[in-house]
């Protein structure tokens, strides 16, 4: 057999140089949706095999993926966007009337503090699937500050793994509270447990939620000091 890719002869599922898989099909409307349905609906492997993961053992699926036993994990940045692409879609389906959410009460802020936050959440709101993945890098500051055992990049990925696990977790609260994904309170709930349970080290169980509460309040002081500068700079 040859492969299609880079022409190398084998007599395998797979070519051994490039890793092209053999009896590649002719590609049809039914086989492209089959693949993107199979790559997110396989408990073996995907975006469910992710969740299935991330609810069980969240350990192991993080540090295996650090240390290269990926096969059937989808990529933790993938699996992020997957996550907030349905939060988005059950946003707008089950969105609050505009202005049930515009009716806050103002009487405790300060006209200039108010106009800040009101930009800053505006701007928020308005990208947030990129501002979303952008708080990976606000986990993984804190992450690194407290767990330094992994590098920078690692604790990346281990961010896009809780992150993304917590955005789901999160819209059950969406649907309950009708709040958005940034104020939920199962969503935070979620990032610490999953924090404690990957980082923990068998050390004393006192200090392990600690470190792991800690890292949320870094995590969400970051997220405040991001609306302010945002907000700062919207309303200049």
């Amino acid at each position: 057999m040859i492969c299609i890719s880079c022409n190398t002869e084998y007599n395998s599922n797979f070519c051994p140089n490039c890793g092209e898989k053999s009896g590649i099909k002719k590609l049809t409307f039914n086989s492209i949706i089959e693949n993107a349905f199979s790559t997110i609906t396989n408990m073996d492997k995907g975006f469910l095999y992710n969740f299935k993961m991330l609810f069980v053992n969240p350990k192991k699926i993080s540090i295996d993926y650090i240390l290269g036993k990926r096969k059937g994990v989808l990529n933790p940045i993938s699996f992020l966007i997957i996550s907030i692409s349905i939060y988005l879609i059950l946003e707008i389906v089950f969105k609050l009337p505009k202005e049930q959410i515009d009716n806050v009460d103002r009487s405790t802020l300060s006209k200039k503090g108010y106009d800040i936050g009101q930009a800053g959440g505006k701007f928020i709101f308005e990208y947030f699937k990129y501002f979303w993945i952008f708080s990976i890098l606000l986990l993984a500051n804190a992450t690194k500050i407290i767990y330094r055992k992994y590098s920078y990049i690692e604790h990346v990925a281990i961010s896009s793994f809780i992150i993304g696990q917590a955005t789901l977790l999160g819209i059950i609260g969406f649907l309950i509270f009708r709040i958005p994904l940034i104020f939920n309170p199962i969503l935070y709930l979620a990032m610490f447990i999953l924090t404690y349970l990957i980082f923990y080290q068998g050390k004393d169980k006192f200090e392990s939620l600690l470190l792991s509460f800690t890292g949320l309040i870094l995590f969400i002081i970051q997220l405040f000091l991001v609306l302010v500068i945002l907000g700062i700079v919207m309303v200049q």
